[in-house]
């Protein structure tokens, strides 16, 4: 049996203003057509589909036509992320059971967290572990003396102990295979860098020891890195299937393809390059163009080196690197001992005025008096206003 693994499309995202759409939607389609060639049997989507829970329509308009393409595919098994509206997914379920898109959006009892379908090549059982939201988790699971103290680690541990006891169950009574997809922070996963901080500290993170290691396969979400888990078992990351931050830089983007054969799991890594990367460059103004050919088609953060400061640092740096998405002003350390008359290590600050006259020099123009008083008074008047604030 050959499952597709991927997750943490967050479509809808923008970076620093741009509209990714059209990247967004050809990551996709690459990761549907890495479906295809390979003829999965299903699909395995763990979690965070719309990057926001306040629905922006476009975006899930998008989501619902990829999922219908993989549904193409074979039966499509989804567990919602921390970005995803759960009521909104669950409200769409009888929609999207119909065209075989399984989906869970709360944490419920194993027996109903548990779906099996048919594949060509078999019975497919995946339990469907959402987000557990710390807020609701204990309420999901219904109250008892033994979970009344239980940590969040131990009330994920007791899902996921529940959920493969029914995995174990149905896949020795009907045979098939057996798999996890689930929206978990592991402890000890390497984090991509654009996740939702909030949500990647210990606090929220399950030992991976409590992932169960019986199991033919588990499929996660949440961490944008892909990766595997060292977990005694079959457990990996998919990974985002595009740069989401500046910090995702170092990493290539995968689509996973798994297969079952009998007991022995295997995986392959698949390279996504359909969106455009993501790629930092350091040097002065005059040599950004020269070190922004060595990444052709990426989006760039400029960490621009200067000696002082440059009022129009946009426009220049834009002029000569069109893909700069962000720009970042970089100036030299200060040396201890050096500088203002105090003795102190810091330099003298030099006076707005002073540096608005020395831009319009820059430009091949002289600054009147008259500019130059009301550039004064302009500034005069923000200080009383923030003054009386």
């Amino acid at each position: 049996m050959k499952l597709l693994h991927t997750g943490d499309w967050h479509l809808g995202k923008r970076l620093h203003g741009l509209d990714r759409r059209e990247e967004a939607r050809a990551a996709l389609e690459e990761i549907t057509e890495v479906g295809r060639a390979h003829e999965v049997d299903a699909v395995l989507v763990a979690g965070d589909l719309l990057n926001r829970r306040h629905v922006d329509p476009v975006a899930l308009g998008d989501c619902l036509a990829v999922l219908e393409g993989l549904a193409r595919l074979g039966p499509v098994l989804v567990a919602v992320g921390n970005h995803d509206d759960p009521d909104l997914w669950n409200a769409l379920r009888p929609y999207l059971v119909a065209r075989g898109i399984h989906i869970a959006g709360r944490v419920q009892n194993a027996g109903e967290a548990v779906v099996s379908v048919e594949t060509r090549a078999g019975l497919l059982h995946a339990a469907l572990l959402p987000w557990p939201e710390p807020a609701r988790l204990r309420t999901e699971l219904g109250t008892s003396a033994q979970l009344s103290k239980a940590t969040y680690a131990d009330l994920c541990r007791a899902v996921l102990d529940d959920y493969a006891r029914e995995l174990r169950d149905r896949r020795q009574r009907e045979g098939g295979a057996a798999v996890l997809v689930g929206h978990l922070m592991v402890d000890g996963a390497v984090a991509g860098g654009g996740e939702r901080e909030m949500t990647m500290g210990i606090t929220y993170a399950v030992s991976p020891h409590a992932l169960p290691t019986d199991l033919d396969y588990v499929a996660l979400g949440h961490v944008h890195r892909p990766q595997a888990i060292r977990s005694g078992g079959a457990a990996r990351y998919a990974g985002s299937p595009l740069a989401l931050d500046f910090s995702e830089d170092n990493h290539d983007k995968t689509a996973c393809v798994v297969e079952i054969s009998g007991q022995r799991t295997t995986f392959r890594e698949v390279p996504l390059v359909a969106a455009r990367p993501l790629a930092r460059i350091r040097g002065p103004i005059d040599r950004l163009a020269e070190l922004a050919a060595a990444h052709p088609r990426a989006w760039l953060l400029c960490e621009v080196e200067l000696e002082h400061a440059v009022l129009d640092l946009v426009r220049q740096v834009r002029t000569e690197v069109p893909d700069a998405l962000r720009i970042e002003p970089r100036y030299p350390a200060a040396v201890p001992g050096a500088g203002g008359a105090d003795g102190g290590g810091d330099a003298p600050v030099r006076p707005l005025p002073e540096l608005y006259e020395e831009w319009y020099r820059e430009q091949d123009r002289a600054l009147s008096p008259r500019l130059r008083k009301a550039f004064e008074q302009a500034l005069a008047d923000a200080d009383a206003n923030a003054a009386d604030t």
